[in-house]
C-alpha cells in the first residue's frame, strides 16, 4: 500500500496558488472593463463584437442569432440593414444597426441604455479606456471622443459619447463607420 504524504500549510498554499492561476488563465482580456462591456463588446480581436467593416449580412447573421428585429433590403435584393435590440443584464440594454450596403458592413451604430447617469459614466469610462489602450489617444468633436482604427479594410472611424444629460437617463451612442467614405 502507498504511502499518504502529509499535507503541509506550505503545499496547500502553493496547489490554492495554482488554483487561482488556473481559473484566472480563462478570463476574457475584456473582463478587465466589467461585465456589461465584456457582454456588449464580445471580443478584442475585432472592431465590435465579432465584426470588422467588410463583414457580409450572412456573418452578421450567423454571429448573432438573437435579438434581430428588423431587416431591410435594397432593390438589388441584398440585404442592406439588419437592426438588433439586445440586454447585457437586468440595467443595460443596447440596440444595434449594422448598415450593409453592396452587402459589405460599412457602418456600425449602438445605443446603450442604462438605469441612471452614474452607470452609464462608468460603461463609457469602461470603453474610453479600452480604445484609448488599443487605439490612443482620442480626439475630441463636440460631445464625442474619436479614434481612428487601422483595418485590413481600410480606417475606420469609431466615436464614442455619453448622452445621459440629454436623455435624462444613462444612454451612451457608439458609432463606427468606413473612414474611406468621408
Amino acid at each position: 500500500m502507498g504511502r499518504l504524504v502529509p499535507i503541509t500549510i506550505g503545499r496547500a498554499f502553493f496547489i490554492f496558488l495554482c488554483f487561482i492561476y488556473a481559473c484566472s488563465c480563462n478570463k476574457s482580456p475584456l473582463a478587465e472593463y466589467g461585465e456589461p462591456f465584456e457582454t456588449i463588446m464580445q471580443t478584442d480581436t475585432s472592431l465590435f463584437r465579432s465584426f470588422n467593416l467588410g463583414a457580409s449580412p450572412a456573418e452578421i447573421k450567423a454571429n448573432e442569432p438573437k435579438g434581430l428585429k428588423e431587416e431591410t433590403r435594397d432593390s438589388s435584393d441584398n440585404v442592406d440593414y439588419l437592426f438588433y435590440e439586445l440586454s447585457a443584464d437586468s440595467s443595460t440594454s443596447y440596440t444595434i444597426a449594422y448598415y450593409c450596403p453592396n452587402n459589405k458592413l460599412d457602418n456600425i451604430e449602438t445605443d446603450i441604455y442604462l438605469l441612471n447617469e452614474p452607470m452609464a459614466a462608468d460603461l463609457f469610462n469602461s470603453f474610453k479606456k479600452y480604445f484609448e489602450k488599443k487605439y490612443g489617444t482620442a480626439k475630441t468633436a463636440g460631445d464625442f471622443f474619436e479614434w481612428t482604427a487601422n483595418t485590413r479594410m481600410g480606417k475606420a472611424n469609431i466615436s464614442l459619447a455619453d448622452e445621459s444629460a440629454t436623455y435624462k437617463r444613462g444612454k451612451l451612442t457608439l458609432v463606427i463607420h468606413d473612414a474611406s467614405e468621408e
